[in-house]
């Protein structure tokens, strides 16, 4: 009364400049262009149990598909869907933009774009810190709504039956120590031996908040400054707040369904303002001045859990951002909505305090002391929304963002970017002490010119530094598989 179909299939698509075609004999003369080296192979087996009177049924094949795997398309960044099943063993095969390819049947997509986001997310914050984009600052926040997305990407590629809840959730921890620990560690010990090296001990009083993540606080509840500490462990409090995410973000397995999911990371969005709200009115109780209020509700962890939920959301309902455009419409209006509210009160704001339109009047919107007015509640929704619009652009395949996105340079440094990013500070910090051309005082035309040229002689060595960190370093530990 039932069939079982067993397939065992090697299916090689090898390079041709005028078309890629599989023979007949592989998978039914299905035909590919723009495949470039791809080696599929559909092995093992491949059981369909159908009812005989089904098989006249000329869709037949269409319904009794069972499993589909995802090719990646090396030169491209393309991917094929195989679909393999069914009485006659036939696959059949699309040709799909990546960008549009949600996660099937617990198969981890890979996109492509989301490392070109990461690495513009980079280049702002180095812009940032040669004075040259005040916002840039942002670009920590691309970096947090993006790990959000790629981590829940991870963990939903998976499936996780009730009974190895445990087993995942370790599964999850180990797999992020090995993404972030063995650099992180290797970067701390490298300053350490530095600052032996030229007798300042000072900083080393750092280490226990570094070594348990938890910079962040330090910097908090001490009057922080980089000058007067160590400039290459200015901006790991970065690191910890995303630590500190991790810790807590797989609890999100005990729960069952999208449905519940979801509203936990929406109600970590709406919390996360309230936090910093609670903050600033702690330290501001505290008599802290304006300045250090700021950075105590910019660097507390849970106060920007927000961006990492966001970026988590988009990923627990990729499939129907991708299939959409009303999503990514939606986000881009919201964002336009907030950018122009925000900024149009605090403006309305600053000129009404100053008297007259000036740039003065323009100070502390977007960057400088994000304090005073509930700016330091509102102001962080920007960079989480303007991060969710571009991911949702990316899915959905808005033109826009695929023309930026889709570059091979900017997927190529954002794989990188982890490292670019902990490497830039030093590499900063050096060309400034043994540069004096990139030491220029004032605000002419001269400054300008010796920041651009800070701008980029450090990024043509973070990009140098960062690959040479992944391919002697970091790949080796990518290597290493668990779950």
């Amino acid at each position: 009364m039932y069939d079982r179909a067993y397939m065992n299939t090697s299916l090689t698509l090898s390079r041709n400049r005028r078309s890629r075609t599989c023979s007949h004999d592989d998978i039914d003369g299905v035909s590919w262009s723009g495949v470039d080296a791809v080696k599929v192979h559909l092995h093992g087996l491949i059981m369909s149990v159908a009812p005989r009177e089904m098989h006249d049924d000329k869709n037949s094949e269409l319904k009794e598909i069972r499993r589909v795997w995802d090719i990646r398309d090396a030169k491209t960044g393309g991917t094929m869907v195989a679909a393999a099943g069914g009485i006659t063993s036939t696959v059949l095969a699309e040709r799909v933009r990546p960008s549009r390819l949600a996660p099937v049947g617990g198969v981890s997509t890979y996109v492509p774009e989301v490392d070109a986001l990461r690495a513009i997310a980079m280049t702002a914050v180095i812009a940032f810190h040669c004075k040259l984009m005040p916002f840039g600052w942002m670009g920590v926040w691309l970096f947090y709504v993006v790990s959000g997305f790629s981590v829940t990407t991870s963990l939903l590629s998976r499936r996780h039956p009730a009974a190895s809840i445990g087993a995942a959730v370790g599964r999850f921890y180990i797999r992020r120590a090995l993404r972030i620990w063995p650099l992180y560690f290797a970067f701390v010990v490298l300053n350490v031996i530095v600052l032996e090296a030229i007798g300042r001990t000072e900083p080393l009083e750092d280490l226990p908040w570094l070594l348990s993540f938890t910079q962040n606080l330090k910097m908090i509840f001490t009057e922080y400054t980089p000058a007067a500490n160590w400039s290459a462990f200015g901006h790991l409090w970065t690191l910890a707040v995303e630590q500190q995410f991790y810790l807590v973000f797989p609890l999100l397995l005990i729960l069952r369904g999208r449905f519940a999911r979801g509203l936990v990371l929406l109600g970590v969005i709406a919390v996360a303002p309230l936090i910093r709200a609670a903050v600033a009115y702690w330290a501001a109780g505290l008599g802290w001045d304006p300045g250090r209020i700021a950075f105590a509700v910019y660097a507390f962890g849970p106060a920007h859990f927000d961006a990492f939920a966001a970026g988590s959301l988009v990923a627990f309902f990729r499939d129907e951002i991708s299939r959409s455009r009303r999503f990514a419409v939606a986000s881009m209006v919201v964002t336009a909505i907030i950018a122009v509210v925000y900024v149009g009160f605090y403006t309305t704001y600053g000129v009404t305090e100053a008297g007259q339109f000036s740039i003065d009047a323009l100070r502390n919107i977007v960057s400088g002391i994000l304090y005073g007015q509930g700016r330091e509640i509102t102001v962080y929704l920007l960079p989480t929304c303007i991060g969710v619009t571009i991911l949702t652009g990316i899915l959905s395949g808005e033109r826009l963002c695929l023309l930026v996105c889709r570059s091979q340079s900017l997927q190529a440094i954002g794989r990188i970017s982890y490292a670019g990013y902990l490497f830039h500070i030093p590499i900063l910090a050096l060309l400034g002490a043994f540069v004096p051309i990139f030491s220029v005082p004032g605000s002419g035309p001269l400054w300008v010119a010796s920041h651009v040229g800070l701008f980029v002689c450090a990024f043509l060595l973070t990009v140098t530094t960062a690959r040479l960190s992944f391919v002697f370093f970091e790949r080796h530990f990518a290597r290493i598989r668990w779950g």
